[in-house]
């Protein structure tokens, strides 16, 4: 079993795709996205094929304490393990959703990843219609962190030949939404098990898609050196742009560096 704990800072392994609760940690059981779940996201001309269970999302976890703290200030923190190989023509990935708006405000709520165990590749996309009016995909590598800012649907890509374990934290509360990538047949780029990219023809594409790289956000609360769930918990007020993200626009323009094209 493979040790989760100094990236996550939590008594977690990893039993071949399944996390093990240790300490008197809560135990947590994982929803499931199968096989079936993707039939409307695939690239064209795909088989259903890979593994019948892709990923597996342990919602809600944490000590009973931290719990507490997490609906007083309304967070919800997350583990999901995604399987490694393909799903149809592409790299396994998760099926992808955008956020609503937070209420009262035509701004999104956002989310902040870290990779625990394994590479993570997040493809970040605002449309407009079927308009790309911006897209990048954030290579990132265990103790690291990705903002995904408010207005941002994403998809996150396992690239590695091993299970991906990544945590996340949001605002409580909200329902992702789903339709307007299954409508669209996924993202706009598909990353293929050969790692190239292909176009999803069901988009306009204004521009390049980018490569970024994940940064560090002290302002955000956000380092390598600390696991994300410390750093909730030990600085909860930091997090405070997860439900009142219109008051950090100038933070969340510079948590994304850009680095390069997607397509070389």
């Amino acid at each position: 079993m493979q040790n989760l704990e100094t990236i996550s800072g939590l008594p977690l392994k990893l039993d071949g795709t399944s996390l093990v609760f240790e300490g008197g940690l809560p135990v947590v059981e994982p929803d499931v996205r199968h096989l079936e779940d993707f039939k409307k996201v695939l690239a064209p001309n795909s088989t259903l094929r890979g593994p019948e269970d892709a990923y597996f999302m342990y919602r809600d976890i944490g000590w009973d304490k931290d719990k507490e703290l997490f609906r007083r200030y309304n967070y919800r923190y997350d583990i999901t393990v995604i399987q490694a190989g393909v799903v149809g023509r592409e790299l396994v990935k998760t099926v992808g959703h955008y956020h609503p708006p937070v209420p009262g405000s035509d701004i999104t709520f956002p989310e902040v990843y870290e990779v625990v165990s394994g590479r993570a590749h997040y493809i970040c996309q605002k449309v407009e219609g079927n308009k790309v009016l911006e897209m990048f995909v954030v290579e990132a590598l265990p103790g690291q962190k990705v903002v995904i800012p408010p207005g941002y649907g994403h998809i996150t890509i396992n690239p590695e030949n091993e299970p991906l374990v990544m945590s996340n934290v949001t605002a409580g509360g909200f329902k992702s939404i789903y339709a307007p990538l299954e409508d669209a047949g996924g993202a706009a780029f598909y990353e293929l098990e050969d790692f190239s990219w292909e176009k999803n023809a069901k988009y306009e594409i204004a521009g390049d898609p980018q490569w970024a790289r994940a940064n560090e956000v002290p302002d955000f609360g956000l380092t390598e050196a600390v696991p994300l769930y410390v750093a909730i918990t030990q600085n909860p007020e930091k997090f405070d742009y997860l439900v009142n993200p219109k008051s950090y626009a100038e933070t969340f323009a510079g948590a994304i560096k850009l680095t390069g094209s997607l397509l070389g």
